[in-house]
């Protein structure tokens, strides 16, 4: 028997169904590559997740039916941080060979080189060789800053893969004019992927995919336990402490990458958002709550605390020598990058303090599941230090406890959304349904349409 939830105004009722053949049942989150054989790691890219039924209404995460989205999500990051040549096509040694080779991922168009202007390319273009990545977003999505334990900001990089730069491009949604057009003729709706379809002949269809990925500076021996790149980030004059623009060198270290994918199948039209960390990001708060245990008005009324036994791991955002630190709690607002370590500084030069994170929320246990599996697999490479914090998707219709419909009902990212864990919008799939073009029209969970230059750029 599979159980469900139902929500009638203020009455949750537990409702059943006998018959086995409608649930996704476990046995199948070893499915490591989606082309068989499928007990290897591979660079082949999920086009669509199609192991799900669409007539249970989940307002609460069950196992059979989050295994497929995770184990969707792990093939997705696998083939994205697959070695490649410049061009995007994986090449033939597996995830773990070739650690200076770029990734699948790094061909995908920055955000600015589709909408522009591009400050960050016209002042440290010319650093930018050898795969390194060119960075220009020191903030969250909040506006708010993140302070490693080195006393650096974090950075962040926002990427749309071809099919989604080809529809924007095509559809004239770089510049307000063309987004106004196609609000009068019709709606923004990014391509879907698909798998091929033997019954009627139907090719495999690439899937939109939109990626924000969060970094940190690397300190001494760090380098062996990050996926590392070298990076040049731009940091504007009004960020400086001393009012001049810079371009910073830096061989930076992955900690947090959200993947959004647009598909066919498994509600997957309003995308399907899957975010990894770092497993040193931060530890789990001392009241953490399970992913379940939404049934409530105030979900953190008095903060997420630290945890009170030893921790054993050194973690990039939590000083666990610190006793008296506050939990996510955000740095000055107006903030400045300094030359000299420590970097993070406030606008009278003084040091910020270091942010003091911790996770708000326990990873599912079945995802925690998934996540052994995958990095037992992984063992001997970098990404076996990277957790699957969960996959988010439309599991029920829209009503007053899930405003969109979300499962899991709350989904951040400590890296990307850090002091967004305990607020009723910490939601991916909920936040990015406000995204609406610079017509004002919806923009298909998109946020970056809102970029659009003005006037048309020919670039």
């Amino acid at each position: 028997m599979t159980g469900y939830w139902r929500c009638i105004g203020f009455l949750v009722v537990v409702l059943s169904v006998d018959s086995p053949g409608n649930a996704v049942e476990r046995g199948f989150i070893d499915k490591f590559c989606i082309d068989a054989p499928h007990d290897r790691l591979c660079s082949v890219l999920p086009f669509d997740q199609t192991d799900f039924s669409s007539d249970f209404d989940y307002l609460l995460i069950e196992k059979g039916a989050q295994d497929p989205f995770d184990v969707f999500s792990w093939q997705a990051f696998v083939a994205l941080n697959w070695p490649a040549s410049h061009s995007g096509t994986p090449r033939t040694e597996t995830i773990g060979d070739q650690p200076d080779a770029p990734r699948v991922w790094q061909s995908f168009a920055r955000r600015s080189d589709i909408f522009g202007p591009d400050p960050a390319w016209k002042h440290c273009g010319e650093h930018i060789s050898g795969g390194a990545l060119l960075i220009e977003d020191m903030m969250q999505s909040d506006g708010s800053v993140l302070v490693d334990r080195n006393g650096s900001f974090a950075f962040y990089t926002t990427y749309a893969n071809p099919v989604v730069e080809s529809y924007i491009r095509e559809n004239g949604l770089t510049n307000a004019s063309g987004q106004h057009r196609l609000s009068a003729t019709g709606n923004v709706a990014f391509p879907r992927g698909r798998l091929a379809d033997k019954t009627d002949g139907r090719p495999a269809s690439p899937p939109s995919i939109t990626l924000k990925m969060a970094w940190r500076i690397m300190g001494s021996g760090e380098e062996h336990e990050y996926l590392t790149r070298p990076g040049v980030v731009f940091i504007p004059p009004p960020r400086t402490t001393d009012g001049e623009p810079l371009c910073v060198k830096a061989k930076l270290g992955l900690v947090g990458m959200h993947i959004a994918i647009r598909t066919q199948s498994g509600n997957g039209s309003e995308w399907i958002w899957a975010t990894f960390e770092h497993i040193a990001n931060a530890p789990v708060a001392k009241n953490a709550r399970n992913v379940n245990s939404i049934y409530t008005h105030d979900l953190f009324p008095d903060g997420c605390a630290a945890p009170e036994r030893k921790q054993e791991t050194t973690f990039a955002f939590f000083d666990a020598t610190c006793r008296d630190c506050s939990t996510n709690a955000r740095p000055a607002s107006d903030w400045r990058w300094s030359s000299s370590a420590p970097h993070a500084r406030d606008s009278k030069g003084v040091p910020l303090p270091r942010t003091q994170a911790v996770r708000c929320w326990d990873i599912f246990e079945s995802t925690a599941e998934v996540n052994r599996l995958w990095q037992t697999k992984l063992k001997g490479t970098v990404f076996a230090n990277y957790m699957l914090i969960s996959t988010q998707w439309r599991g029920t219709e829209p009503n007053p406890l899930f405003e969109h419909g979300e499962v899991p009902r709350y989904l951040t990212n400590v890296a990307l959304e850090t002091y967004q864990q305990f607020a009723k919008n910490g939601t991916c799939l909920g936040c990015h349904a406000t995204a609406e073009t610079v017509a004002g029209t919806p923009a298909d969970f998109v946020f970056m349409l809102r970029r659009a230059a003005p006037e048309r750029r020919n670039k």
